[in-house]
């Protein structure tokens, strides 16, 4: 069974498996741990039983006064993870972490590779 729970920094050892995908776009670890230090909440991570890491979603709250939103900075899942609903999953996650902020909406852009 997939666990969905908060990144830590002991998993940025554990990601090679999602990152060293030619589709995913990688970031310096002071990136990251901007990310993990700023919104910890919207990093989420889902992990096998056995402790692998089988994607991740890295986001932020943006905005100014009351017009505020989630915005996903990267979204990814290892080859042997995709097509089971992953990335569909850690999207809702974040989506309802953004319902609770009381933020207006949750966006991704994707680009074509």
């Amino acid at each position: 069974m997939t666990t969905l729970r908060p990144f830590t920094c002991e998993d940025m050892f554990k990601f090679n498996n999602v990152n060293l995908d030619p589709l995913t776009e990688t970031y310096g670890l002071p990136f990251y741990m901007q990310y993990l230090a700023h919104w910890p909440e919207y990093f989420q991570v889902a992990e096998s039983p056995s402790g692998e890491i089988m994607g991740y979603i890295m986001g932020k709250a943006e905005g100014r006064g009351d017009q505020w939103h989630g915005h996903v900075t990267a979204l990814s899942v290892a080859p042997q993870y995709r097509r089971l609903g992953l990335a569909a999953t850690l999207m809702k996650n974040l989506e309802e972490i953004s319902e609770k902020k009381t933020l207006l909406l949750c966006g991704l852009v994707c680009s074509r590779v």
